[in-house]
């Protein structure tokens, strides 16, 4: 008797543990594999370069600010938590002292401080820009709409607008440094996400005053829509470096499924529903999570790799192209026509 209850439980055991957690470890390991790695032997030469990284003070900026100082270049963080990019700069200088880290104000949802920054930049440290990677980003709570202080929708506001602004307001530096370097372009990276595909904009309606907010339950539209923006961005901005003929090359990316803290001060505001949190989530972590620095990778690859040199307005992931038959199709069209609709909105001409 005692050996057929003992048959029984080793038989739960392997069906319901063993054979699952072998499963899932087979799996996590197969996704690791596929994972690109940044070729440090194919990389231009940034030391003593200029490069800007927005939201720099945690997660995938910190590891990119990180990377690009030890590499020698001049690093600047435009943070909008002055205390805790110095904290960040602190813990960086604990395991390199190389290059250069300065600390910048900025906060991307108001205007009014990505003119100044831009402005501050220009006027301290003009002389060209090698890189600027557009890296800060946030996640909005689930079914609720909030507003910047210039009364956009936040995640299109921050994500999009802000960075938008920014990019064109320091295009003549980055054109500056590209003229400096014939044969090594200056770069715009844009980190933006794999959840563009979920993104859906309405031209006539991008802040949402009109549309229903009709939500999913495990993740926002806005911030969908506010990457798909990203990719649009990137696409209308290649063809406008080309039209011009500037020696600015620029890339969209996705960082995969990165464990960082975007996103979890907003979550508070409306939690998920229990099985998001306590089972998606864990099973996803568990599965596919990066790391900030294994997420950081591809930003790195966009950044300096050798092999981007001629191509611009393409998008990547796991440090290598994102081929068009695997992700969704942009809209040139609709590309050229939010360029025009964010130009109006802040104020550009």
């Amino acid at each position: 008797m005692s050996c057929c209850i003992t048959s029984f439980l080793y038989s739960i055991l392997l069906y319901f543990a063993i054979i699952p957690a072998l499963t899932l470890l087979a799996i996590r390991l197969t996704i690791r594999k596929l994972r690109g790695k940044v070729d440090i032997t194919n990389e231009v030469d940034i030391s003593g370069k200029t490069v800007i990284v927005t939201g720099a003070s945690d997660g995938i900026g910190k590891v990119t600010a990180e990377e690009f100082a030890v590499r020698g270049a001049r690093v600047i963080l435009a943070c909008r938590n002055l205390q805790k990019a110095e904290r960040a700069v602190a813990d960086i200088r604990m395991r390199t002292t190389n290059g250069e880290m300065i600390i910048m104000h900025l906060n991307l949802s108001s205007l009014s401080s990505v003119r100044q920054f831009a402005s501050e930049f220009i006027q301290k440290y003009g002389g060209g820009l090698s890189i600027l990677v557009n890296n800060a980003g946030l996640v909005n709570p689930v079914g609720m709409r909030k507003l910047t202080e210039d009364g956009f929708e936040e995640a299109f506001g921050v994500n999009h607008l802000g960075h938008f602004l920014l990019t064109n307001l320091l295009l003549p530096e980055l054109v500056k440094a590209g003229e400096k370097n014939p044969s090594d372009p200056s770069r715009v990276v844009i980190v933006s996400s794999g959840a563009h595909s979920w993104g859906s904009l309405s031209l006539d309606d991008l802040m949402y005053e009109k549309t229903p907010l009709e939500d999913w339950k495990w993740i926002s539209k806005l911030y969908c829509n506010s990457k798909l923006a990203n990719n649009l961005f990137n696409l209308e901005l290649a063809k406008k470096f080309r039209s011009d003929k500037v020696n600015v090359n620029c890339y969209a990316l996705c960082p995969g499924f990165v464990d960082t803290n975007i996103g979890k001060e907003n979550m508070a505001d409306n939690p998920p529903p229990f099985w998001v949190t306590h089972v998606l989530f864990p099973l996803l972590k568990l599965v596919m999570v990066k790391d900030a620095k294994e997420g950081a990778e591809t930003t790195v690859y966009c950044s300096l790799s050798k092999y981007l040199t001629h191509h611009s307005g393409e998008m990547y992931r796991n440090c290598e192209f994102w081929d068009y038959s695997k992700r969704p199709k942009l809209s040139e069209k609709d590309a050229t026509k939010l360029w025009e609709k964010s130009e109006k909105l802040v104020k550009l001409n």
